[in-house]
């Protein structure tokens, strides 16, 4: 009888097993017909090559001879030769290139770097603290809903910035006029955002939209930005829980998926796989996201890469389309999309075409 209980069981394993093989090879196979369809129609995606943005060896920063607390490694307590390390180096050196040639053609009086999502100030911080080849006063203001991140950054930067070149505000990104209400009269913004997870970062774009400000950012997480915030209706008003994750990452009532008309048009097609335009795109923010398997991590990859450059175009097209900005897609370098996802770089902004095509790419080897 313990014999017979043992073979049911499994048996039953085997069948369960090749229940979910079935289907998530089904759901591997219509990711791959989505994202063929889209390729295929797509003029933006023929032959799409993203640069890598090249920095100058004179603009690049020299890390050893900065004050510690600039550096993500030292001043972000990050193990010394690790990976996470030298990659928040390489993504502060990409911010920090792009909005010094952003001052360099615009060459404001003042400018307030808004860092959307500042986290424990990573970006801010350095920012805030690092030289610029123009003379222009420039302050950074911190935006984060969470207050220890925030204590923490005020930690780090108390040392070695004053309240004129750093500030901190705790609030939800998708207040906009209540962060640009701490923008001083006199001065441009900038609004960079450094993987603000899911729909955080279109909350970063929309920001720097309501005041025709470029932007500079690097999204991550584009599956949490398929969850919309869930309201708690109180007598006096609608408040959400921030302290939730889901609901600081989820979609506001102002943000709808797909962003772009582009992208939507893709989707409406009745060509493109037999699912609801919203399913498609569901599929393509989580296949970006985190891939699908069972397949060779390599095979995970690239799809993963593919649906997130279709992802990302599409948030650069929403701005392009529908508030006249000019846009580029970028990659951080030593941010291969096959082995880290987390490295695309969003740039936008009013009459910048020029700036954005003047920005060197890395030679490929």
């Amino acid at each position: 009888q313990q014999q017979r209980s043992s073979l049911h069981e499994t048996s039953n394993g085997a069948m369960e097993q090749s229940r979910w093989q079935r289907r998530t090879e089904k759901r591997r196979q219509r990711t791959e017909e989505l994202l063929n369809s889209i390729e295929l129609q797509s003029e933006k995606l023929n032959n799409l090559k993203i640069p890598t943005l090249g920095i100058p060896q004179s603009s690049a920063i020299d890390w050893d001879e900065i004050d510690p607390e600039l550096d993500p490694i030292r001043g972000g307590k990050l193990r010394q030769g690790s990976q996470r390390g030298l990659r928040k180096r390489a993504q502060v050196e990409a911010f920090h290139f792009v909005v010094s040639a952003i001052l360099n053609a615009q060459s404001p009086s003042g400018v307030t770097i808004i860092d959307a999502g500042c986290g424990a100030g990573n970006l801010g911080v350095s920012l805030a603290g690092l030289s610029y080849s123009s003379s222009i006063n420039i302050k950074v203001l911190a935006v984060d809903v969470n207050e220890h991140a925030l204590a923490r950054l005020s930690n780090r930067a108390d040392a070695i910035l004053s309240p004129e070149k750093l500030e901190t505000f705790c609030a939800d990104l998708a207040n906009y006029d209540l962060i640009l209400s701490k923008i001083p009269p006199n001065h441009s913004v900038i609004v960079v955002s450094l993987h603000a997870c899911g729909a955080a970062s279109d909350m970063a774009m929309n920001l720097a939209i309501r005041c025709n400000a470029p932007f500079i950012l690097c999204p991550c997480c584009t599956a949490k930005s398929l969850t919309k915030r869930s309201p708690s209706n109180t007598e006096k008003r609608t408040t959400f829980d921030l302290s939730a994750s889901f609901q600081r990452s989820g979609a506001s009532a102002d943000i709808e998926y797909p962003r772009s008309k582009w992208l939507m048009d893709k989707l409406h097609d009745t060509g493109v796989v037999d699912m609801a335009t919203e399913d498609k795109y569901t599929l393509l923010a989580k296949v970006a996201d985190i891939g699908i398997g069972p397949q060779t991590l390599s095979q995970q990859r690239q799809q993963q890469a593919r649906a997130k450059t279709i992802v990302e175009l599409d948030r650069l097209l929403a701005a392009s389309e529908g508030h006249g900005y000019d846009v580029r897609l970028m990659r951080i370098r030593d941010h291969d999309p096959l082995v880290y996802s987390k490295g695309d770089l969003l740039i936008g902004g009013k009459d910048i075409a020029e700036t954005l095509i003047n920005l060197p790419e890395e030679e490929i080897q």
